[in-house]
């Protein structure tokens, strides 16, 4: 039981463009810390078939003392669909994972999006924008691109201590648009126990 190993799989692109090529990393960390440098990892649909596999890497990953790594490029769904895959660690013994990625169609239309608080007029970095299976982060400019489809979406915007209503947006071209959030002071997580 000294063989006992974990995977991780990260940076999946939501969404994924269908018939097009996708890159994910996996990761395979041992229990008892031992290099798994070399060690094989499959990606499986749901039939069984294998769509990618590759050998881990000779270093673990940054900041990790046993995490080791790979980058995989694989095959997106042909068709609009949800589909879920198996990654698979065979080792001395075999650990598996699932994930699961939506294909939509190519996203011909750009749309701008700069987001600053409201009552300062600030840029807002970090925010996190949502637009049906579309999403990115803003920078520090507060400004973030993304890649959409021609569509009727709710555009949402989150961050820590702001809010916003969510805004219906129509996507026939490219475009840009500017929002703001009003901040929203969190409470103390101890006020309660402050007198």
């Amino acid at each position: 039981m000294g063989n006992t190993t974990s995977l991780a799989v990260w940076d999946v692109p939501m969404p994924v463009v269908a018939g097009e090529t996708f890159s994910i990393k996996v990761g395979v960390k041992s229990a008892s810390g031992r290099a798994l440098a070399g060690g094989r990892v499959e990606v499986s649909d749901m039939s069984g078939k294998v769509l990618a596999s590759a050998m881990l890497g000779d270093a673990p990953w940054a900041g990790t003392e046993a995490l080791y790594w790979v980058a995989l490029d694989m095959p997106a769904p042909v068709k609009e669909q949800i589909a879920e895959y198996t990654v698979r660690f065979a080792g001395d013994d075999t650990s598996t994972s699932r994930f699961s990625v939506a294909a939509a169609p190519k996203p011909e239309h750009s749309l701008t999006v700069k987001v600053a608080e409201q009552s300062t007029a600030a840029a807002l970095e970090g925010v996190e924008i949502r637009l049906g299976p579309f999403h990115a982060r803003t920078d520090k400019t507060g400004q973030a691109e993304l890649r959409v489809c021609k569509g009727e979406y709710q555009l949402q915007l989150w961050r820590t201590a702001h809010i916003a209503l969510p805004k219906p947006i129509t996507i026939d071209g490219d475009a840009s648009v500017a929002l703001t959030m009003v901040h929203v002071p969190e409470d103390h997580p101890d006020a309660r126990w402050v007198r």
